[in-house]
């Protein structure tokens, strides 16, 4: 989303579906995000609250973060896109990406202009349609084409980012027990009363 006010702060959001390796305590550091600041919903998605700025190069919204790459890849771009499912700027360098490395991220984000309380990022996936969007999130359909400047609601391509303009936190609390559920409780011990030598 451009901008041109490089003095704005703002809160926003950003949707994120992880994968099974992504747990609760990854999640929060590839979005150096606090518990507090991670929502979630029964569809899978993880809602993540990240203060959002005007980037003096690119004029573009972003939020910074870090990601710790967890495997060997061939190139940090490679890495990074991966990880964040078209959220990040892809890093313009050809560096390798050995397990271990800590890698500068920015990641896009917008800054309501002041109709909306916040926008929250959300890459496009197979079956969304401006229609299903506005019914999963309760805005209308008419605010999303606006913010996103949609002429045909029709012509949506998978993996474009699209900003959801909301008056509220989207989600609920992230329940860390649904996550990371308990270890199971042992069994009982048998007993068995035909123990010989008694």
């Amino acid at each position: 989303m451009n901008c041109s006010d490089t003095t704005r702060l703002c809160t926003s959001f950003l949707a994120f579906k992880p994968n099974q390796n992504q747990t609760f305590s990854v999640i929060q550091s590839m979005f150096d995000a606090l518990p507090a600041d991670i929502t979630a919903d029964v569809s899978g998605y993880t809602y993540v609250r990240k203060n959002c700025s005007c980037l003096t190069t690119t004029h573009q919204y972003t939020t910074n973060t870090t990601f710790t790459v967890r495997q060997n890849r061939s190139y940090i771009s490679e890495a990074v896109v991966s990880a964040y499912s078209g959220l990040a700027f892809p890093p313009n360098t050809t560096r390798g990406a050995p397990a271990g490395a800590v890698v500068s991220v920015q990641l896009l984000c917008g800054c309501s202009s002041g109709l909306w309380n916040y926008l929250m990022s959300y890459v496009t996936v197979s079956g969304d349609s401006v229609q299903s969007l506005s019914s999963r999130f309760g805005v209308s359909m008419d605010r999303i084409e606006e913010v996103n400047g949609i002429s045909n609601p029709d012509n949506i391509t998978i993996g474009d980012v699209f900003y959801i303009p909301l008056d509220s936190v989207p989600g609920e609390p992230y329940e860390t027990s649904e996550i990371n559920p308990p270890a199971p409780s042992p069994a009982p011990a048998s007993t068995n009363s035909n123990i010989s030598g008694f």
